[in-house]
């Protein structure tokens, strides 16, 4: 196997350690102060990248170092437990749910709605409850899982997590999504799979994206984008006009861009390069993903001085909302009870760095 850039066999890392935890492993602990007072990580190293999954925030991802580079952004919220902030209580609108985003590597939004807060008619049996609240980036993230498996195989050369959690109330929806991160021993990638099953008694709408959420020393002036897709189904008006494909300097009180394009069927990728990662080389990240999946990828970049920050965000739904949606696929169906939705996310990274 490829481990810390050589090419070595099980039985010579055996005779160059004491312990497996010496050069990979799975490690759970709990933040004891400020913010994230009770906050579960669980840490993966695999022996070429670091990855801190938020294991209260829905299994999503906080950190992921490659080579001892950090990659992802962290909003001015920071990381913080959910249960710290509790957004709906305080601006009823859903837009609170912002002070409690710490941004990281992965926020999952969903998995119920995704975009703006909306009042959508009550389909459930109850009289007395005629609308639904949809909010502003979900519940999934603000939502603690169960650990099912953590599992480090030397055999398989595989280190395998597994997580599910369950978004539901009386009179509402009932779904549960179960997360598996895989990755191989000594390889510079790890693969995500997410499995929605409807656990209620009505069809319910299932709509995902996934914010993936670069930052420095990884992102920096002159970093490009390349992308499989091509079309672009639309863009919000300060992205007018501006080049998607090369990140620009930071910029006193510059304004979000987001670009939305169409992911055709079949796999699909969003890379992005820095000739130059923090005057060590260069470094690049490829995301893919299958287009009849996810058969959106918005892309967010915002280049505000001390909001410096690119977003690549594979989605069910676009800018114009499920209703109005334009992609290839049109709007994200509905699931059955007791039927599954999946999607699946690769990641990879290369670079001498």
């Amino acid at each position: 196997m490829n481990i810390y850039g050589q090419k070595l066999s099980r039985e010579e890392i055996r005779k160059l350690t004491s312990h497996p935890q010496q050069t990979i492993g799975c490690e759970l602990f709990e933040s004891l102060d400020g913010d994230m007072l009770g906050q579960r990580i669980l840490r993966i190293r695999n022996g070429e990248i670091e990855i801190e999954v938020l294991v209260d925030r829905g299994f999503d991802i906080g950190r992921v170092l490659y080579r001892g580079i950090s990659t992802q952004w962290v909003s001015p919220a920071g990381f913080r437990h959910p249960h710290s902030f509790t957004p709906s209580a305080i601006e009823p609108d859903g837009w609170g749910w912002l002070r409690s985003w710490q941004g990281g590597f992965l926020s999952t939004i969903g998995i119920h709605h995704v975009g703006g807060p909306i009042t959508h008619p009550n389909r459930h049996l109850h009289p007395a409850i005629t609308a639904e609240r949809r909010f502003t980036g979900g519940f999934i993230s603000l939502s603690p899982t169960t650990i099912e498996k953590i599992d480090v195989d030397w055999q398989k050369e595989l280190i395998t997590v597994q997580a599910s959690v369950r978004q539901a109330a009386a009179f509402a929806e009932h779904l549960v999504m179960t997360r598996t991160l895989t990755m191989k021993i000594g390889e510079a990638e790890f693969h995500l799979k997410d499995s929605v099953r409807n656990d209620g008694y009505i069809e319910e709408p299932v709509q995902v994206l996934y914010h993936i959420n670069l930052g420095w020393p990884f992102l920096a002036p002159g970093t490009k984008l390349k992308t499989s897709c091509t079309e672009m189904l639309g863009c919000i008006d300060s992205a007018k006009g501006k080049d998607p494909s090369v990140m620009p300097n930071p910029t006193p009180k510059d304004v979000e861009q987001v670009w939305d394009w169409n992911a055709p069927s079949g796999k699909q990728y969003a890379e992005l390069t820095n000739e130059n990662t923090a005057g060590r080389g260069k470094m690049s990240m490829r995301l893919e993903w299958d287009g009849n999946e996810l058969p959106h990828f918005m892309q967010w970049r915002n280049a505000c001085e001390a909001l410096y920050v690119q977003g690549l965000e594979p989605a069910t739904t676009g800018l114009n909302g499920r209703a109005a949606d334009n992609s290839h696929a049109g709007p994200a169906p509905d699931i059955q009870p007791g039927k599954s939705r999946e999607f699946n996310l690769d990641f990879k990274f290369s670079g001498e760095v």
